[in-house]
This record gives structure tokens, C-alpha cells and sequence, in this order.
């Protein structure tokens, strides 16, 4: 009966996302993105004329083909890059693992059109996608103007490739396609704000990121919050149905203003599950108190903008005026 009641709350709270305050009418921002697909030219350039080839590229994806590309050097890299086995195999399993992009740049192109109704007088960046070789420690690479995208780490959590690099089951799980725009989004507000996310003690670090997750939330608002944080069901019903004993042992413990990185390490970084709670509990979970705290301050703080949250690293302060009280 309980697992019922809980399961009812969770999905009235899935459902209040259509009422959500952040869904806003983007009619006057709506966006496109431009999109450059690196693998799809480079896998099917003329390695014969590897140099010719890469004249061609050049223009189109500067961010790849830069500097002097023409190198003997450079020119061998490349060449041994594309016969790379693991790269071929990579690139021919595209087609039965996403098959086209169409999902995803809708979903950008919602996300980044609800960005320039907040930012208005920003730039677009340019979004590229392209095979890393699996490189899970950063599937996303955000620069001034571009968003890079290493697309094989979203090929679903159990790819074989990962399995044979030995990827750990609780980071693999975040390599699903459905997961690919929330990454994204949060990538590039991490970059954007970068110096006004972290800070001494725990709390600090939970709000900050609460932060991150508030302003995926504002771009993706009528997207499920499982989707957004990357949780399973099972794993966001945890979230909700534990929130108050969560957030009293924390209290209790004397975590929240401790700057132990080890305590940081366990309540907001990636992980099977918090090692001080139980199994069910995902990792990461301290990072659902502090966007839980961000939504109580935005609540009752309704004339603070969206920029205005994001540069504040006045934590303490956002603390006090959320009067987060699960």
C-alpha cells in the first residue's frame, strides 16, 4: 500500500510538469541550431587522397581541421584514427544505434529556443557530433561557440564496446539516447556559469548543482525529471519518497557543512548508489536536495531571473530564503 501511495505521488508530480511555472511561450525566441555531423563526412571521405579530403572538410568543421592539417604527422594520426578498429566499429553501429538525429535536434532546438527567450541577446552555438572513441570521462566538450558531441557514448547502457572497456555499470546507464539533450544542456550551463557553481562546504556544492539542474529543468521543462537527472523510476521515487529522512540525515550527520572532499565524493559525484543509505538510493542523490532547495527559493523568490540565479554564489543567502523545509 505504501509502494502504491508513494508511486501516485511520484507520477502526480510527473504530471504537474504540463503546469509548471517554466513552461513559457517561446514563440517569439524559437531557435535552430546548426548541426555538422563530423563522423558522417569523415568516415566516408577518400582515403586516397587524404589531403584533397580534408580540404574539403575543412571549411565545415573547422573545429576538427585546424592548424596545419596537412602535417605528414598529423595526416598519419588521422589515417591510423580511421582504421582504428574500434572507431570503424563505432561508426557502422551509428546507423542501428541512433539511426538520424532527428530526436535530438528537436529536443535542442526546444531546449536552446527556451535559452534565448532568458538570454536573448546571446549566441547560438554551433553543435557537432563525432565518434571519440569512447571517451566517457567527457562525452560532451563545450567551447565559446561550439558543443562537441562524442556520440558513441550514447549508444545504450549495455553496448558491448562498453562492457569490454570494463565501464562500470553506473556510468554506462547514462549511456542511453534519451538521456543525450539533458547532458548536453547541462554541459553547456556548466561552462557558461562555471565559477558560479561551486563552494566550500557540501551544501554549498548541493545548491550549486541544484542550480545546473534547475536551469536544465528551465530548458526542458515539460521533460520527466527521471529523464533530466538520469535516474530510473525506481530511483526517483527514492528521491521524492526519502527527501525529508535524506535531507534530516545529512543534518543529523553534520554532512552539509562539512569540506571533505570524501563527503562531497559520496553525496553529489557519480556512483552505483550513496554509500551511507540504502542500495536504492541513486548517486548523485545529494544533487536532487539542492535543486529541490533551488525550487523552493525560485517559488518564493518569483522576481529573480533565470541569470540572476545562475551568477548568485551567495549560498548561504539562497539557503536561508528557499526556507527549505522537506
Amino acid at each position: 500500500m505504501k509502494n502504491a501511495v508513494i508511486l501516485f505521488l511520484f507520477t502526480i508530480s510527473l504530471i504537474s510538469c504540463s503546469e509548471s511555472s517554466l513552461i513559457i511561450d517561446i514563440s517569439e525566441s524559437k531557435s535552430s541550431l546548426d548541426y555538422r555531423h563530423y563522423e558522417q563526412d569523415l568516415f566516408n571521405i577518400n582515403t586516397e587522397d587524404l589531403s584533397g579530403s580534408l580540404d574539403k572538410l575543412a571549411p565545415r568543421y573547422p573545429v576538427f581541421i585546424n592548424g596545419n592539417y596537412k602535417d605528414p604527422t598529423k595526416l598519419v594520426q588521422l589515417e591510423n584514427y580511421l582504421r582504428n578498429d574500434l572507431n570503424i566499429k563505432l561508426f557502422n553501429d551509428w546507423d542501428s544505434k541512433i539511426g538520424n538525429y532527428n530526436k535530438m535536434k528537436e529536443e535542442l532546438n526546444l531546449a536552446f529556443s527556451h535559452y534565448k527567450h532568458y538570454f536573448p541577446d546571446d549566441t547560438l552555438p554551433i553543435v557537432y557530433t563525432y565518434i571519440s572513441g569512447i571517451n566517457y570521462e567527457e562525452p560532451i566538450v563545450v567551447n565559446k561557440k561550439e558543443i562537441l558531441i562524442g556520440i558513441d557514448l550514447f549508444y545504450g547502457e549495455d553496448y558491448e564496446a562498453y562492457n569490454q572497456l570494463q565501464i562500470p555499470k553506473y556510468i554506462s546507464k547514462n549511456n542511453k539516447y534519451e538521456y543525450i539533450s539533458p547532458v548536453v544542456v547541462r554541459a553547456f550551463a556548466q561552462k557558461k556559469f562555471a565559477s558560479c557553481i561551486h563552494g566550500e562546504t557540501l551544501l554549498d556544492n548541493m545548491i550549486g548543482l541544484g542550480k545546473l539542474e534547475y536551469f536544465v529543468e528551465a530548458m526542458m521543462p515539460k521533460v520527466m525529471d527521471s529523464i533530466r537527472f538520469q535516474f530510473t523510476t525506481n530511483q526517483m521515487i527514492w528521491c521524492y519518497s526519502h527527501e525529508e529522512s535524506f535531507w534530516k540525515h545529512l543534518a543529523l550527520k553534520k554532512y552539509l557543512f562539512s569540506k571533505d572532499y570524501r563527503t562531497y565524493k559520496k553525496f553529489i559525484q557519480h556512483g552505483p548508489f550513496v554509500s551511507s543509505l540504502e542500495r536504492d538510493s541513486p548517486g548523485r542523490a545529494g544533487i536532487f536536495i539542492g535543486y529541490r532547495i533551488i525550487k523552493d527559493y525560485m517559488d518564493k523568490n518569483p522576481d529573480v531571473s533565470l541569470n540572476e540565479l545562475m551568477t548568485n554564489t551567495d549560498f548561504t543567502t539562497i539557503f536561508r530564503d528557499s526556507k527549505y523545509n522537506p
